[in-house]
């Protein structure tokens, strides 16, 4: 799947991409006066029942033959993501959402910028690079077992010192090394992922 993203600097997106969207749910009138950017003379046209939309004040997801164009308002931001199957496609929808954002925009002309992404695939909103969601979940990962084996540790030794009669600085001085221990494995484990990703 191939992905482009576009940030539109306004300081109204939520009207924009409202506007994007109920332009496109209104199926039967769109239709007949839309661009031949869109679609080469030979391309067939889009049927009405090809075509769904849902969005809100925030978020909203088209559907067209050719793919998907996912769109976020955010403060002073509208946040396009389109996908597609190639090239083509991809190319047809970046220039769908261009030439309606620069016709709705007219008397304060926006600019949309395209940017080649990853192609992972989101729910509405902005998209997150593989790799930074991968390390995410590995670091949390780390701490979780760290944790586990900071408490296994402590668990341990506080039955043993139990059974057994020793000074107090002796037992803070046994905690203070599996602490540092364990730190130290957490560190060691999250520094030998961070060199194998990067």
């Amino acid at each position: 799947m191939l992905t482009a993203e576009a940030r539109i600097a306004t300081e109204r997106p939520t009207r924009y991409l409202v506007q994007l969207c109920k332009h496109f749910d209104n199926k039967g009138r769109h239709l007949t006066h839309r661009p031949r950017t869109h679609t080469p003379p030979d391309a067939p046209d889009i049927r009405p029942d090809e075509i769904q939309v849902e969005w809100t004040d925030s978020d909203g997801t088209l559907r067209l033959p050719w793919g998907q164009c996912t769109l976020r308002a955010t403060p002073g931001m509208l946040r396009v993501r389109v996908e597609a199957e190639d090239q083509e496609s991809l190319g047809r929808l970046q220039d769908l959402v261009t030439t309606h954002i620069g016709r709705f925009s007219r008397r304060d002309p926006l600019t949309v910028d395209w940017n080649p992404s990853e192609a992972t695939v989101d729910q509405p909103g902005e998209a997150t690079p593989a790799r930074q969601r991968h390390g995410g979940r590995t670091k949390f990962v780390v701490i979780g077992v760290t944790t586990v084996a900071l408490a296994l540790h402590l668990a341990l030794g506080g039955t043993v010192l139990a059974q057994m009669s020793w000074t107090g600085w002796v037992v803070g001085f046994l905690a203070t090394v599996v602490v540092v221990k364990v730190a130290l494995l957490g560190r060691l484990a999250l520094h030998h992922h961070g060199r194998r990703t990067g």
